[in-house]
């Protein structure tokens, strides 16, 4: 990672989803460049995770709950940088009927990352960094919008709901962007997380375990350098990592 090419001290930065995964290596990077970091997980405790988090403050919210997200806005008083990385964690068992009820929420921003976006703008809006306040959407969002949709459409309508944002949140002062990276740079679903699984295979659990990484130092970089201050004039864009 190049997070030492960065300076974001005295940056108030929010990480959705940081307690795992590309998540936790976007938050840590934010860290390791000096900004105050406070992430978001399901659980209640942040004690109840396997990752480190103590470099961190930590939030509980429930995307697919309004109150929660509700709670989590007002807690907010200064932000500079949204980071949305957490995927769609229903609850288990949740009836078809809510289930239908929360994509269609997701998909028309009434709930989830878009609902968290909206309710957060004019904090960001105060932003005295370069360029503004600085929303960044990583791939994990497509997992609300697939709900409902392929994940083809998801996309597409992830790069059409990021430039629309660029554009209408300019006059507040607020930039949007997305980092997306191509299904082609990770190893098809059907290998197992477990290397030993990959004993005598073409395909070893340490290239899983290095495709993954650098798939994840790469998501990470771009997501520091849209929210510095060398992508200030930067909005509504989407860059595709393969």
């Amino acid at each position: 990672m190049t997070s030492g090419s960065y300076d974001f001290t005295g940056y108030q930065v929010l990480v959705v989803g940081g307690t795992r995964g590309e998540g936790h290596a976007i938050a840590s990077a934010f860290a390791e460049s000096g900004a105050a970091v406070t992430v978001t997980g399901t659980m209640m405790l942040r004690s109840l995770y396997d990752t480190d988090l103590s470099a961190f403050d930590y939030e509980s919210v429930n995307l697919a709950r309004q109150q929660s997200i509700d709670q989590l806005a007002a807690g907010i008083d200064h932000l500079d940088v949204l980071v949305l990385a957490a995927g769609c964690t229903l609850p288990y068992g949740l009836p078809p009927s809510e289930q239908s009820f929360v994509a269609g929420a997701a998909r028309s921003g009434l709930l989830g990352p878009m609902f968290l976006t909206t309710r957060l703008r004019l904090k960001l809006s105060h932003s005295p960094a370069l360029g503004g306040g600085c929303v960044v959407n990583t791939g994990a969002v497509r997992s609300w919008l697939e709900l409902s949709s392929t994940p083809e459409e998801a996309e597409a309508e992830l790069l059409t709901s990021t430039a629309h944002a660029g554009e209408r949140w300019a006059g507040l002062g607020v930039r949007v962007n997305s980092v997306v990276h191509s299904p082609r740079s990770v190893l098809p679903r059907q290998f197992a997380p477990n290397p030993s699984s990959y004993a005598g295979s073409r395909v070893s659990g340490d290239t899983l375990v290095r495709s993954r990484s650098r798939v994840t130092d790469a998501v990470t970089d771009a997501t520091l350098f849209l929210a510095s201050s060398g992508a200030s004039r930067i909005t509504g864009q989407t860059l595709r990592l393969s």
